[in-house]
This record gives structure tokens, C-alpha cells and sequence, in this order.
């Protein structure tokens, strides 16, 4: 880690200042920033420092005037640009002044990294004056090399410039090659068809790009992400491009194991409250059951004190005894009363087991296993089993009103993780409403989920009338682990993850419209296409 080197930022910007500081910050540099060429004027006057990052376009005065300042007063401070111009010509203008790096806003994290600590590197062996060529391309070697990610150098024509010892590592085809080929040729070892499309985007676009890749290597299948961006380029003209990956398998199968105990949490929640739901019809199916059973007894032995009377009847012409036996069975029965209730009870018991089927089936919809590949839903029918199978969670403190569209076509969508997503949003409404419950203001309050078309979209609304999100904390609404209830309550995991599931694996969108007091409404876009 850096110890001792400071680095002054000159940005205009205050989110860049603070984006800068914290990323840099985080690797050990000292930073401090100013907003203006005059403020940086007066800091270099008061203290020393080791680099200098500055914007071009500022009110007043330009980089390109605090870049002439520095030369003349303070020659062997290295500089670092970091703009948004990203054409081709003005880089070539900003690094004919001297600089030593060039950043394109918005930043990539590990590019800032490598090449401020290229910079300050460059800076020292330039100032020692003792240091060759081979110790340069040396030390530039071993900053590679000990990165945590893979990097590949490109020239403008895809020819494979360097490969630091991490890649080397990972794949064969460059581990023993002294020429590294092109890039077309590599990409076609990995098979990974759009890496080369998306190198020349970036070269035409001049923006970088990522993409997510799973690749087989010698020691198991691993999940990449590769991020591709312009770099300066060398005093040869060749290096263009960086293309970096970042091996992701462990921090993706987290994020499963912690997905998968979410859901498991949720399933878990709910178990209590289905298995309330199913007592409450097996319980009186059982009473209906015990009533008939004792009913069936006093009509069997009204039938039988028939059955005697009528072969007496045949038989004999005193019946006057038995037909008083048989009219006190008749009343004992209550003949009256089974002819109205038997009936019922029957009916009831068949409600009751039409009850208990639905909640098992809306269970075993629910809780169905995950699918890897997409598969056509209604949404509609997902949408009706979370509400079968949380209604312990809500039942209680709200209403719940469903206006689902009856042309809402198919979606293509991953139906166990949208389950979990409807779910997470139905609870938390009915723990808003709960709170308000517990304050008096009201009875019950209401749930409401709706469906409709929207163009080229299926749209999702789950609304309630609970105590809304303040302010102050709606922009962390989506943190991971961030939740205000309370300890054992919740995880702080279910809307970071609900996020992911429909922005990252169905490429829709979610958004959050509250008030604080009156309520929140959550919108889900998931694209037909």
C-alpha cells in the first residue's frame, strides 16, 4: 500500500472529488482536493505534493492553464488528466503537454488504480535518472503481474501486447506462447464470440464496455466479468486498449447461497402462517366430520325402528307400541334439523378441502425449484399463489385487492426468483401497515396488486397504505443488508435482492414512488421481448 504519497485532485465536480478520493483513498494514498485552479495554486504553495489528477473543462481557469502553472513552477510534479473528452485527437493534445495519464470519466475503478500507480512509478524512475528501459518495462511487469485480475494489453490492429501473470495463469493458449497472436484468435480459444465485436466497439465508440463470460479452464468452469477500455497509448503508438478480468465465480456463488437463504428465510417465515391457514379448514372439516358421525348413529337407528315397524305392520295389526318407539327415535333424531344442516356440513367440509388444496398448490407453485433457463409465466397466476401463501403475513393488518389485466401475455422470466421478489414486496407492505396498525390510524389498511400492459412491457404494482420510506433513507433502499426493522426481523437482503433479479437476470426495471405517512407503491417493468 501506498505510505507517504499525496495526491491532489482538482475537479469542479464535487461528486468526481469524492468518487477520486474514495477509490484512491482506499489504496493508501493521502488525498486533497480543490475545486479550482486557484485552489490549487495555493495548495501547491503550502504543501508538497506527489501527483496531481485534474479536470480540463473548469469555470475560469482551464487544466490546460494549471497544466502550464505546474510546469513552470513546479516541473517534476507528475500530472494525471481525468476528463470526459474521449476523442482520439484532444487525448493526443492533453499527453503531448507532459501528463502522465489520461482518464476517461465515468471511471473504472481498477484502470484509476493501475494508472495513477503507473504515474507515480513512471514519475520516480524518470526523477532517479538511473533506472533503464528494461527496469521501467520491469517494474511495469510487476505491477501487472501482482494485480488480483487478468490483463490483456491490445494495439489498435487487435494484436495481444502483454499478458500479465494472472492470464498466463488462467489460460493455456498464452501461457507458452512468446507471440500472444490476436486477439481474434484468442477469443476463439476461449469461445467467447462477442469479445472481439466488443473491442471494436470500444475502439469506434471510444467508451468502454463489459461483459459477463463463463469459461472453461483447466482446474473447472469459472465465471468471468471482462471490462475493456481505452488506455493512452505508448511512445510507439501501439497500446491501445486494456482488457481486464475478474474472476467472479466465488462472489457469484455467494450470492446464490445468500439468495438461495433468503428464500429459504422467506419459505421458513411462512411455514408458521400456511400451516395456521390449513388448520382453520381441516379444523372445522373435522368438526363437520365428528357432527356427521354422531348424526349418522341417531339416523341409522331411526332407520332400523322403520325397518321393525314396517315388518310388524306386514305381520300383525297391534303396532301401537312400536309406533311410539319409532316416533321418539324420529324426534330423538331431530329429522328436522340433519335435513337442514347435514347438507351444509357437507358443503362446508368441501369448501374446506377446496381450501386446503389451493394453499398446498399455491405452496408448490411458489416454492417450485429454480429453473437456470427462462421459461414463459403468467404472471397473474405467480402473482395470486405469493398472495395464497403469505396471507398469514398480511391477513391480519390489511386488505388485499388484486386488479390483474386479463390480456396480459406470457412472460418470459426465471418463475422462482420472481416469486421471491413478489413476495419480499408484499411483506414489507404488510409490515408497513402493521406499524400503522400498532399506532392507531387504523383498523386495517390495504394491499393492492395490479398487472397491466405497457407497450412492450408487462407491469407490476404492489401498493399499500403504510408508513412510507423518509426520505433520508430512500436512497438506501437497495444497499445490501440495509433494513430498518428490527433485529430478527429482516435480513436487509430482500430488496438489494429484488433489485438484482429484475435488473440484472430479466433486464427490467423496479422503482420506489412513497410518502412518508401515506404509503408506497413499487413498480416492476419486465420486457415481453
Amino acid at each position: 500500500m501506498p505510505m507517504n504519497t499525496t495526491i491532489l485532485v482538482i475537479d469542479d465536480e464535487v461528486p468526481i472529488r469524492k468518487l477520486l478520493g474514495s477509490v484512491l483513498g482506499g489504496a493508501g494514498y493521502r488525498i486533497v482536493s480543490g475545486a479550482s485552479v486557484a485552489e490549487a495554486r495555493a495548495i501547491l504553495a503550502q504543501q508538497e505534493i506527489d501527483l496531481l489528477i485534474t479536470d480540463i473543462n473548469m469555470p475560469e481557469e482551464t487544466g490546460y492553464d494549471l497544466i502550464e502553472h505546474v510546469k513552470k513552477n513546479y516541473p517534476q510534479l507528475p500530472i494525471v488528466v481525468a476528463t470526459v473528452i474521449d476523442n482520439v485527437t484532444e487525448a493526443r493534445l492533453v499527453l503531448k503537454s507532459g501528463v502522465y495519464g489520461y482518464l476517461v470519466k465515468p471511471f473504472n475503478k481498477n484502470l484509476v488504480l493501475i494508472t495513477v500507480a503507473n504515474a507515480l512509478r513512471l514519475h520516480e524512475l524518470e526523477s532517479r535518472q538511473q533506472a533503464s528501459r528494461q527496469a521501467l518495462e520491469h517494474e511495469h511487469r510487476a505491477i501487472m503481474d501482482n494485480l488480483p485480475i487478468g490483463l490483456l494489453v491490445l494495439s489498435r490492429d487487435m494484436q495481444l501486447l502483454e499478458a500479465n501473470k494472472r492470464m498466463r495463469s488462467w489460460f493455456a493458449a498464452l501461457r507458452h506462447q512468446t507471440s500472444l497472436g490476436t486477439l481474434t484468435e484468442f477469443a476463439a480459444s476461449l469461445q467467447v464470440d462477442n469479445l472481439a465485436a466488443a473491442v471494436s466497439g470500444v475502439l469506434d465508440s471510444g467508451e468502454g464496455r463489459r461483459l459477463n463470460a463463463q469459461l472453461e479452464l483447466e482446474h473447472g468452469i469459472r465465471m468471468f466479468q471482462i471490462t475493456i477500455d481505452l488506455i493512452p497509448t505508448d511512445a510507439a503508438g501501439n497500446k491501445a486498449l486494456i482488457v481486464m478480468f475478474e474472476d467472479q465465480t466465488e462472489a457469484l456463488t455467494l450470492e446464490r447461497e445468500l439468495r438461495q437463504a433468503q428464500k429459504l428465510e422467506a419459505i421458513g417465515q411462512l411455514a408458521a402462517g400456511i400451516a395456521h391457514e390449513i388448520n382453520t379448514p381441516v379444523q372445522y372439516i373435522g368438526d363437520n366430520i365428528r357432527f356427521l358421525a354422531d348424526s349418522l348413529s341417531s339416523l341409522l337407528a331411526l332407520l332400523e325402528g322403520y325397518g321393525e315397524f314396517y315388518d310388524h305392520c306386514r305381520n300383525s295389526d297391534g303396532a301401537e307400541e312400536l309406533r311410539q318407539k319409532v316416533e321418539k327415535l324420529y324426534a330423538d333424531a331431530d329429522v328436522d334439523y340433519l335435513r337442514e344442516e347435514i347438507p351444509l356440513t357437507v358443503q362446508q367440509s368441501l369448501d374446506g378441502v377446496g381450501r386446503v388444496t389451493k394453499i398446498v398448490r399455491a405452496m408448490k407453485e411458489f416454492s417450485h425449484p429454480g429453473s437456470a433457463e427462462k421459461v414463459l409465466v403468467d404472471i397473474n397466476n405467480a402473482l395470486q399463489s405469493t398472495i395464497t401463501v403469505s396471507r398469514n403475513e398480511w391477513k391480519y393488518g390489511a386488505e388485499m385487492e388484486t386488479e390483474f389485466a386479463t390480456d396480459l401475455p406470457p412472460v418470459s422470466c426465471l418463475p422462482a426468483e420472481l416469486n421471491q421478489v413478489f413476495l419480499n414486496l408484499i411483506v414489507n407492505a404488510a409490515h408497513a401497515i402493521d406499524t400503522r396498525v400498532k399506532n392507531g390510524d387504523y383498523d386495517k389498511g390495504l394491499i393492492r396488486v395490479a398487472t397491466r400492459v405497457d407497450s412492450d412491457h408487462v407491469v407490476i404494482e404492489v401498493a399499500d397504505n403504510g408508513t412510507g420510506i423518509p426520505e433520508k433513507i430512500r436512497h438506501r433502499i437497495y444497499d445490501p443488508f440495509f433494513t430498518t426493522k428490527a433485529v430478527g426481523k429482516g435480513t436487509g437482503q430482500g430488496l438489494a435482492i429484488a433489485r438484482d433479479i429484475v435488473v440484472e437476470k430479466h433486464h427490467g426495471l423496479i422503482s420506489c414512488m412513497t410518502q412518508e405517512g401515506q404509503g408506497t407503491t413499487f413498480t416492476i417493468r419486465l420486457p415481453l421481448a
